[in-house]
């Protein structure tokens, strides 16, 4: 997966808590967990990108 694509996991986890108006500890948590996910991705992608630019 790509990072935005973890990311939009992210945000649609958080919006479904949101949308059904209760605080649910187990979604905050997974979208965290996506969130860093997201994190990971684009850090990678951005390492990967200056390799192939060295090349």
């Amino acid at each position: 997966m790509t990072a935005e694509q973890y990311r939009r996991r992210a945000v649609e986890l958080l919006t479904q808590r949101h949308e059904l108006g209760q605080r649910r500890d187990f979604q905050v948590r997974e979208a965290d967990v996506w969130a860093r996910l997201a994190q990971s991705a684009a850090i990678s992608e951005q390492t990967q990108a200056v390799r192939d630019a060295d090349q």
